[in-house]
């Protein structure tokens, strides 16, 4: 069960009616006399071209066929059947929400699920086709999924293998990231709300589809001042972070949620959450025998109890177990650091009458000190290497003695013994005439 603190919810909803649809804002209204169905396109570069449509009742069931015996999915709000489009005989799946049960924290909720639908076009996102809207409901038409939700695949197969398991990840997490890149925070992933988009015999072709953008938000600019503080989710799936503030991570946490159920198939309560969120992942049950460290590795950055050290949902693809390239760094923040502990004993090395200290890099590999230095580029744009590595190779000579420099190898000279030019050419002279003499 999703829950949310109505106290804060701070988006709108104007419902529509046919007084208040015309040209003015970018709004065009068209009117079908034979079945009274008004449709409003609402102009925005940044949106999808969803069809928002305002009809009766009635008229929905000319237009889509279907019962209450094609019920595939039912919530507080309302119930989500199969239907066919008549005329095209195409299926899809029909959201149907009932304004009264709903209310107005209801609508809000719904009215926000929409606009994020209007601007996501992925892969690994449900689509949505049409908005329908009468003076009770509110119909959200949908591609279907005929494969169900993850939970169910779960329940009626039990836990996954880790090759199959990976195929579900990559495809949510890709999908993930790129909400991220949108600016939309999720909010409420979990095991139901990730559907199966075709029937598969063979879990490696399943193609997973992100759904339910109820709880979802969207951020207008990334900065601390931006930061959420809305109590909303699936308390078996939520950061620990929920209770104060938080931001995009929050989404990864309920992703390693999702991925330690996928594996081990934990029965679905809250225990393993609050366990994980204490203590942090334990791989006790015996389910982990047969897993890699690599998984281990993987849901440990994850499901790390703080969010600045855990991973994004672009790390997560660039993980060891989805590239299979041994990882050779941390996150940002730790390279970070290393960065600058390397700057500091560079400064130092400076300052030692010109004595360059290789020892420096002696015990650090090459590859690692170079991936630091790309961290440093992204961040000030340096084009410059590190002042003890030429090149992308450091000969074994380079490594274990220090290299002489040109402040080094020079020995200063007192200024009485250094010869003026005119003493120069005073003894070039004298020089010559002993020579003409003899």
């Amino acid at each position: 069960m999703s829950v949310v603190s109505s106290d804060r919810v701070d988006v709108s909803i104007s419902n529509i009616s046919t007084s208040s649809v015309g040209s003015n804002n970018g709004v065009i209204n068209t009117c079908s006399t034979s079945s009274q169905r008004i449709k409003i396109h609402r102009r925005n570069s940044s949106d999808r071209n969803v069809i928002h449509t305002r009809m009766e009742d009635e008229d929905v069931h000319i237009e889509y066929i279907y019962n209450e015996e094609d019920i595939i999915g039912e919530g507080s709000f309302g119930k989500v059947y199969k239907a066919q489009q008549k005329g095209t005989n195409e299926t899809v799946a029909i959201k149907e929400i009932v304004k009264e049960k709903a209310g107005s924290s209801g609508l809000r909720q719904l009215e926000k699920e929409v606009t994020i639908f209007k601007k996501v076009d992925h892969k690994n996102i449900i689509h949505l086709r049409e908005v329908i809207e009468s003076s009770k409901k509110m119909y959200l038409i949908m591609e279907l999924c005929k494969g169900g939700d993850l939970a169910n695949v779960l329940k009626r197969q039990g836990a996954f293998k880790e090759g199959d398991a990976k195929v579900v990840m990559s495809s949510l997490a890709e999908a993930i990231k790129y909400l991220h890149q949108q600016g939309i925070m999720h909010r409420d992933l979990k095991l139901e709300n990730i559907l199966i988009a075709e029937e598969f015999t063979d879990r490696k072709d399943i193609k997973v589809k992100v759904s339910d953008f109820g709880l979802s938000t969207q951020q207008t600019y990334n900065s601390f001042e931006n930061m959420q503080e809305q109590y909303c989710g699936t308390p078996s799936y939520m950061a620990p972070e929920m209770n104060s503030t938080y931001s995009y991570p929050v989404d990864v946490w309920a992703m390693g949620i999702i991925m330690y159920y996928m594996l081990t198939q934990y029965p679905k309560d809250n225990e393993l959450n609050e366990s994980i969120s204490k203590n942090g992942p334990i791989f006790a049950e015996p389910q982990w025998k047969e897993v890699s460290k690599q998984v281990k590795d993987l849901l440990q950055s994850m499901l790390n109890r703080d969010p600045a050290h855990r991973l994004s949902s672009g790390e997560v693809l660039n993980h060891e177990w989805f590239t299979g390239k041994k990882k050779e760094h941390g996150n940002v923040l730790e390279l970070m650091k290393e960065y600058r502990r390397q700057e500091k004993e560079n400064e130092v090395s400076s300052s030692s009458d010109g004595e360059v200290q290789s020892a420096i890099i002696e015990s650090e590999p090459v590859k690692k000190v170079s991936s630091i230095k790309q961290v440093k580029q992204k961040v000030d744009g340096s084009p410059k290497l590190h002042p003890h590595i030429k090149g992308t190779k450091a000969s074994t000579e380079g490594l274990h003695k220090p290299k002489a420099t040109a402040s080094s190898s020079t020995k200063k000279i007192p200024a009485k013994t250094v010869p003026t030019k005119k003493t120069e050419t005073s003894s070039k002279k004298e020089f010559t005439s002993k020579t003409k003499k003899h």
